[in-house]
């Protein structure tokens, strides 16, 4: 596979009040695409909002936009960033909670993308285009969609899927458990009760993936009114 390259820069100075523009670019090959900005809203509550900025532009060219491909998964992307707290968040080295909630997307699905700290923001001269503007709204982590509702894959239970596969990589066992979850191939047994109670509004359920012969696998849903996640597999 051929490397596909996402390069982006932050300004660092808000444009307007929790406001930062994001430059980026693609590069297939020998070939740049033009260079693209986005204006990112962040409400923070922590220091330096523009790096979750930038974080959020990337979390949407790559999931919400075609510019890399589409469907795809970390396997020969490489992302040149200007900041450095973007790889780290990638590693689960960030203390910063919301960069840690929004990068959630590049320690499962991109786990496998190589991320560099870049020094050179020159290219952004070379802007001349339309600005668009976008919010966190606007970076919502599209949902797994199964007969079961909408679903989203923690890290942990790619881990552990990832491992009882023995599957080689992360991006990898978030792919095929995805694909898992949508085959008419595999069937989705009902649990006959949640795994234990669970808060008001809020409980967890062991399902069945089954499929002919195959050993089941289990997973555990945690579910709540707003979001339901996988996070664990059990096979």
């Amino acid at each position: 596979m051929s490397l596909t390259i996402l390069e982006t820069s932050v300004q660092r100075e808000p444009i307007s009040q929790n406001q930062y523009r994001v430059f980026f670019r693609t590069q297939h090959g020998d070939r740049f695409s033009p260079v693209r900005a986005i204006d990112v809203s962040v409400i923070a509550f922590n220091d330096e909002p523009y790096k979750l900025a930038e974080l959020l532009a990337i979390k949407y060219v790559l999931l919400h936009k075609t510019y890399v491909g589409m469907n795809r998964t970390g396997k020969g992307l490489q992302l040149n960033v200007s900041s450095g707290s973007i790889r780290k968040a990638q590693k689960l080295q960030t203390t910063n909670s919301d960069m840690h909630l929004h990068a959630r997307f590049l320690q499962t699905r991109f786990a496998e993308a190589t991320i560099k700290v870049g020094r050179r923001s020159d290219w952004i001269k070379a802007f001349n285009g339309e600005v668009e503007d976008i919010s966190p709204n606007d970076c919502l982590d599209p949902p797994i969609k199964t007969h079961i509702g909408d679903i989203h894959l923690t890290r942990h239970a790619v881990e552990r899927f990832c491992e009882r596969m023995s599957i080689c990589s992360i991006d990898k066992a978030w792919r095929r458990l995805s694909k898992m979850l949508t085959s008419s191939r595999w069937t989705i047994k009902r649990p006959q009760r949640p795994l234990r109670e669970g808060k008001p509004n809020r409980t967890t359920e062991t399902w069945a993936l089954i499929r002919d012969n195959t050993p089941a696998i289990e997973i555990v849903i945690v579910r709540n009114p707003t979001v339901s996640r996988v996070v664990t597999v059990i096979a």
